[in-house]
C-alpha cells in the first residue's frame, strides 16, 4: 500500500481560518502559521507512516525549534507561488507512479488545477480552523 501525501495549502488554510486585518496582521498571522505546523506535524506523529503531510507557505523561509517526524515537511514558495510547488508535488507523485497526492485547500482554482494533474482536492471551507483539517485527514485513513 502506498503512503497516502497530503499537501496542505498552508497560507489559504491559515488565512481563510481566521482572517486578518490592523497593523499587527502579520504577528497575527505568524502565531497561527507556527501552531497550524504543531497541529500537521502532531498529526504525523500519531499516523506514522501511513501518511505524509506537506504545508505550503506563500512567502520567505521561517524556522520553527525542534524536530519534526520524518513524513512531515514545510516548505516556502518564495520566487514563485505556493499553488505552483503544491501543483509540481502532484505532478511528480503522479509521475513517479506512487499514487495521487491530496490537495488540501478552499482555493477551488487550486483545486480542480490539482485533479486536471491527477490528483485529488480535499475541499476546506471557510473558516475550518486546522485542528479540524487535521481531524479529516485522520478520518480518511481510519477508512
Amino acid at each position: 500500500m502506498s503512503v497516502r501525501l497530503f499537501c496542505v495549502d498552508g497560507t489559504n488554510l491559515v488565512r481563510t481560518a481566521y482572517g486578518y486585518g490592523g497593523p499587527q496582521h502579520r504577528v497575527q498571522e505568524d502565531a497561527d502559521t507556527a501552531r497550524a505546523v504543531e497541529i500537521f506535524a502532531r498529526l504525523c506523529e500519531d499516523l506514522g507512516s501511513a501518511v505524509e503531510v506537506e504545508l505550503f507557505f506563500d512567502g520567505a523561509f521561517r524556522a520553527w525549534p525542534g524536530a519534526w517526524p520524518e513524513n512531515f515537511r514545510v516548505s516556502f514558495a518564495r520566487d514563485e507561488s505556493a499553488d505552483e510547488l503544491i501543483l509540481d508535488r502532484v505532478r511528480a507523485r503522479a509521475w513517479r507512479g506512487g499514487g495521487s497526492a491530496t490537495v488540501v485547500t478552499a482555493d477551488g482554482e487550486l483545486g480542480r488545477a490539482a485533479e486536471g494533474e491527477g490528483g485529488k482536492w480535499m475541499r476546506v471551507a471557510h473558516g475550518t480552523p486546522p485542528e479540524g483539517v487535521a481531524r479529516r485527514i485522520g478520518g480518511r485513513l481510519s477508512r
